[in-house]
């Protein structure tokens, strides 16, 4: 069944410029590792607070989002978006019943 990985961080405010690239290149660095079971995501930055950002991915099913997201650390941009996270808000994978 597929799901949606939803994630919600707060990035540091003296991190924000060049942010939205960030979460964008650090995904698309994931698809790139899936295998094709990452098919498609939004990174949303909040109105009210420029320093929230939220995923929503949508994976073929949770198993293989784990499988790519176990690799997490090695991707060549998550040091630096580690580093301008300043703290994970909320983070799961959610499936339509």
């Amino acid at each position: 069944m597929s799901c949606k990985e939803v994630a919600v961080f707060q990035f540091k405010q003296d991190c924000l410029k060049g942010a939205v690239e960030l979460n964008k290149q650090l995904i698309v660095e994931m698809q790139e590792n899936s295998e094709g079971t990452l098919l498609n995501f939004e990174v949303l930055q909040s109105l009210k607070d420029p320093c929230i950002f939220t995923w929503l991915i949508d994976w073929t099913d949770a198993k293989a989002a784990k499988k790519t997201t176990d690799k997490w650390l090695s991707f060549p941009s998550n040091k630096k978006f580690s580093s301008s996270v300043e703290k994970d808000i909320f983070y799961d994978f959610l499936e339509r019943q």
